[in-house]
């Protein structure tokens, strides 16, 4: 009779926990608000008009403005380039991870979907990442860019924090959209003969 009641016991325990984790809890969680990390970033070119031979630095400054976050992306493209070797050098960064080099063709994430939907690269980029980021936390990135050719050479930059739940958790909010269907920030400097 004891081994029955025992087991009558762990029966119904067993039960309520299953009917818990499949019923009660799964709405607690989805109730819950996320977290929203909130990039900031700001760029500037050292020079808008250079001769050719001459070089110019691309200096960033992004923070997390808002909550804890997992990754943060600070990302330099180039549509006019088709490579970056001999003409973008990094001078200095200081995020924890070592800075991706993106070559054209290369699939990468597009629409803020963190890597579900994806695009070929058109054109090459710089992506410096720190992860985890916490509210308040500043990164730097320095380059120095060399144009090979005459005319206008231009600069997309933009960050993004993941999770990427909302619109806030990427900056620029708006604008220009570049080849992942997402927002930039445009720099040009006039190359001179």
């Amino acid at each position: 009779m004891k081994k029955f009641i025992i087991i009558g016991i762990i029966v119904v325990s067993l039960s309520a926990y299953f009917a818990m984790t499949v019923f009660v809890l799964p709405e607690k969680f989805l109730g819950k608000d996320q977290f929203t990390p909130t990039p900031y970033l700001e760029a500037e070119v050292s020079s808008t008009q250079i001769n050719l031979g001459e070089s110019f630095r691309l200096s960033t400054i992004s923070e997390n403005i808002g909550d804890y976050g997992d990754i943060h992306i600070v990302s330099a493209a180039f549509p006019t380039l088709t490579k970056t070797d001999g003409i973008v050098r990094m001078v200095s960064y200081d995020f924890s991870n070592s800075p991706i080099y993106i070559e054209s063709g290369d699939e990468i994430g597009a629409k803020y979907s963190g890597g579900l939907e994806t695009v070929y690269a058109q054109y090459p980029s710089i992506e410096a990442m720190s992860r985890p980021i916490h509210p308040g936390t500043k990164y730097t990135m320095d380059l120095q860019i060399t144009p090979d050719e005459l005319g206008p050479f231009t600069v997309y930059v933009k960050s993004i924090d993941i999770p990427h739940t909302s619109s806030l958790s990427h900056f620029p909010t708006e604008g220009q959209l570049d080849h992942q269907g997402e927002y930039v920030l445009v720099y040009t400097v006039n190359v001179n003969p």
